[in-house]
């Protein structure tokens, strides 16, 4: 019930936020896409760790999206799932609302099993003189084969569009269920458009985005990680 208590807190302080679509809240235009590949390098209290991660979803129809989910955290754990997305409120003023439904497999030390996740998001930005203020806000539950109890987990995102070269973000990642203490994460980042630079293939990175954060995470145990990924609409 705690736990529950905080969740409810934590949606109605962000839901007065002006929230946008660098997340799933935002339907994807037919024929048109997006991509993430992130790699994490932690230091933690037993040595380095590594996190592969890659997203990407497509606009089939005006009705919903499809995508894929990757992940895989060193060798202990990590999912590959497909998604759905469906739009629920998508007017160009005002938040934007939409739901995912994923279905895949996961792995831990137990072996593979598949799993399922539902999320709920929201997004919305607005204009200031310094460019556009985004924030977005996923809320997921998720269910493992092989796991007694749901995962519920809570993610935000914050940044500024503009024509600069390079914009500021900031996100926040927890997860949380019964019978596991809550885990979050933090992680400042920098995003930097490639669009422009003297690059091999330059036509290839015309609409792609490095990011570089730095990542506070406190889970079962402290660690402190670099976070560097590539962006890609197309």
């Amino acid at each position: 019930m705690m736990h529950l208590a905080r969740l409810l807190a934590v949606i109605l302080c962000l839901s007065a936020l002006p929230l946008t679509a660098w997340a799933g809240a935002w339907k994807r235009p037919v024929d048109t896409g997006f991509s993430a590949t992130t790699f994490t390098l932690r230091r933690t209290e037993t040595g380095l760790e590594n996190e592969f991660a890659f997203y990407r979803d497509f606009g089939v129809s005006p009705l919903f999206d499809l995508g894929i989910d990757l992940n895989q955290a060193g060798l202990s754990s990590g999912h590959v799932m497909l998604f759905a997305r469906l739009p629920l409120r998508q007017q160009h003023r005002g938040t934007r609302i939409a739901t995912e439904l994923a279905l895949g497999t996961g792995h831990s030390d137990r072996g593979w099993n598949p799993m399922y996740r539902f999320t709920l998001s929201a997004g919305r930005s607005f204009s200031t003189k310094r460019g556009r203020i985004w924030s977005s806000l996923d809320l997921n539950y998720e269910k493992r084969g092989h796991e007694p109890d749901p995962l519920w987990k809570l993610d935000a995102s914050f940044g500024v569009q503009s024509g600069r070269r390079v914009a500021p973000m900031l996100q926040f990642e927890t997860a949380f269920g019964s019978n596991r203490d809550l885990s979050y994460a933090v992680i400042p980042s920098l995003r930097i458009k490639l669009s422009g630079l003297k690059l091999p293939q330059q036509k290839r990175f015309k609409d792609s985005e490095v990011t570089i954060g730095l990542e506070y995470r406190r889970a079962a145990q402290q660690s402190l990680g670099l976070r560097i990924g590539l962006w890609r609409r197309f």
